[in-house]
Parts: structure tokens; C-alpha cells; sequence
């Protein structure tokens, strides 16, 4: 059977419209996951990507969020963020690819973005803090919804709408399972780190990149002599990240760092395929020691009269500068 090139051009998009609803990492999920699910267990949900419907925010904390489950009887039930953490496709995932080529427009997705990582909650189905004790949920259709300041709720016809997640609860009841909700404490961001980014973006459209200096005071603070380590916050593979760790001899000394992209820093709406996003502005620096996080901020601070952000030229921006902002003051 021969396709006419009508027939063939409307076979194709509804392909690749198909083949995106596949792949939305970076939206939010259109149900939870399992879809369906006995009171007491723990379920995940995606509440979108971490630049496209958290505006790329350096930590969404459990308190962030109010989760609610209305269940087959309308009856509302509070749920419990317990864990919170990131995940980013592999850079050759087709979510990805369909964000350079146009493919998201195509499908109706604006404002997706590609190396977009997202944000995943898990909450069980029991009375908060109280793992063994399940909720009396009815049996039936439900759906869930999560809602945060930190949030930007995208719906549309090929991702989830924040504010009605359907999930099925089926008869029964379910004790905790340890050995499933161990698997996510280890992906949710340590509250040993700090993160390093502009004081603000207003005004803003595009950046080449920074230079920052971050002065440590005791090295006796770091456990076993590791020294701290720097890290882009976003997985864009066109940022570009460098930092040395220059010790003073005396216990003190300074990590430089060196944050740049040739295509520059831009908004969304100004982006090219090979440049970053404002929000890669902010690096993560995450430190080894068991102190406390009072301790930790008296032993790090930003040397501001070497640090700097820079436009594409390489000129000094005057009416930005760095700040260090603990983890738990996020």
C-alpha cells in the first residue's frame, strides 16, 4: 500500500507527537508511579522539570511542598514529602533532541528545554511520620495535587497537571516496604554543601560567565583532610566548570572557581542550541565534615573584591556579585 505525502506528513506527526509523550523527563508526570497503589505504600511523583517548572530553584525542600490525595469519596487526605531529589536523562535521550529540533513546539510543550533535569517526591500513603499506619483510603479512582510557591504548574495535553494527578487505590493495605523507600535517601541533595549564585538576575539577558573566589578559614573542620569539591548545579554539558583549591599552609586557603560558557548565559527566551540558561549561573559546593551548618558558615565566605560575573565580552558586571547561601538556608 502506497501513502500519499498528505497521509505520510500526518503519520509522521502524530509520531512524533507520540514519541514526546514517551520521553517527558522534564515535565510534570501525567501519573504517579506505580499508577495504582494499596494504602501504606510509597508511591513517586514528578512534579516537572528543574528549569521549566522550578525556574532551575538549587533545592525544592520537603517543606516546600502541600501534597493532598483526594480519594474515591472526595474525602482529602495531607500526604507526606519524605524524600525529594533530582534526575536528568542521559544527554543523548531524545528529550533532549526534541527540545533543539522543535519537536516540543510541535507537541504543544513550550518552554521545554533540553539537559533539563526534574524534580521526584516520594510520599507514602500512611498519616505523616507515621510509616505503618495506612490511611483509610476508599478504593477507586483518586488524584493528587501538589502545590508549592517553588512550582510553575505547565499542564497541557501531552504532560501532567499538578493539580489533579490520577492515581487508582486498590483494596488493601500495605506495611513499609524498607527496602524500596532505602533506595532514594542516598539521591536527595546533602545538607553538607553550599550553593554559590548571583545576588540577582533583574535585568539581566545574558551572561559570559564568573569568577569566584571562595575563602575556607580551618581545614581541621574537614573530616579525613578531603577538601571541598565544586560542581555546576545544572547538567547543561556547555557549561563549563574549573576550580582549584589553593591552601595557605596555616589551616586557611581559597578555591577558586571559573564558570563560563562561549554562548553565553541566557533566559529562556533567548537561548541558543549551544548556550546555557541563567539558572546554570549557580554552582554547588559540597563540603566533607560532620559539623553542624552554624559551624560551617563561619568557616566559609566569598572574597567579593575577587569575585566577579562577566558579560560575553569579558567586562566585569558591575551590578551583580556572588553569594554564599548555606544548604540549610535554602
Amino acid at each position: 500500500m502506497r501513502l500519499s505525502m498528505f497521509t505520510k506528513a500526518v503519520f509522521l506527526r502524530v509520531l512524533i507527537v507520540g514519541l514526546v509523550a514517551v520521553y517527558l523527563g522534564g515535565c510534570v508526570q501525567s501519573k504517579t508511579t506505580p499508577g495504582y497503589a494499596r494504602a501504606g505504600d510509597h508511591i513517586v511523583i514528578g512534579v516537572g522539570g528543574a528549569a521549566r517548572n522550578a525556574g532551575g530553584t538549587p533545592a525544592l525542600k520537603p517543606s516546600d511542598l502541600t501534597i493532598t490525595l483526594t480519594d474515591h469519596n472526595g474525602q482529602p487526605f495531607n500526604l507526606e514529602p519524605r524524600f525529594i531529589f533530582k534526575s536528568y536523562p542521559d544527554y543523548t535521550a531524545a528529550i533532549n533532541t526534541f527540545s533543539f529540533d522543535g519537536t516540543n513546539q510541535l507537541a504543544g510543550l513550550v518552554g521545554m528545554v533540553p539537559y533539563d533535569g526534574a524534580w521526584f517526591v516520594v510520599a507514602p500513603l500512611t498519616y505523616p511520620g507515621q510509616y505503618n499506619s495506612p490511611l483509610p483510603l476508599a478504593t477507586g479512582s483518586a488524584t493528587i495535587s501538589v502545590s508549592s510557591p517553588k512550582l510553575l504548574n505547565t499542564l497541557s495535553n501531552n504532560e501532567g497537571n499538578l493539580n489533579a494527578i490520577p492515581i487508582e487505590i486498590i483494596a488493601g493495605t500495605a506495611a513499609q516496604d524498607v527496602d524500596f523507600i532505602k533506595q532514594f535517601s542516598g539521591y536527595i541533595n546533602s545538607p553538607a554543601s553550599f550553593v554559590i549564585g548571583p545576588n540577582t538576575l533583574t535585568g539581566i539577558n545574558d551572561v559570559g560567565g564568573a569568577f569566584l573566589a571562595i575563602n575556607y578559614s580551618d581545614d581541621s573542620f574537614f573530616t579525613n583532610g578531603l577538601l571541598p569539591v565544586v560542581v555546576p548545579s545544572a547538567h547543561n554539558p556547555y557549561v563549563q566548570l574549573h576550580y582549584n583549591v589553593v591552601p595557605n599552609g596555616n589551616g586557611t586557603g581559597t578555591i577558586y572557581v571559573t564558570l563560563l560558557n562561549p554562548g553565553g548565559f541566557r533566559t529562556v527566551a533567548t537561548a541558543t542550541p549551544s548556550s546555557s540558561y541563567l539558572t546554570d549561573l549557580t554552582v554547588r559546593m559540597n563540603y566533607f565534615s560532620s559539623g553542624t551548618p552554624a559551624q560551617a558558615k563561619t568557616r566559609f565566605s566569598v572574597d567579593t573584591f575577587k569575585s566577579y560575573y562577566f558579560d560575553l565580552n569579558g567586562d566585569a558586571i558591575g551590578s551583580i556579585y556572588p553569594v554564599l547561601t548555606h544548604a540549610a538556608d535554602l
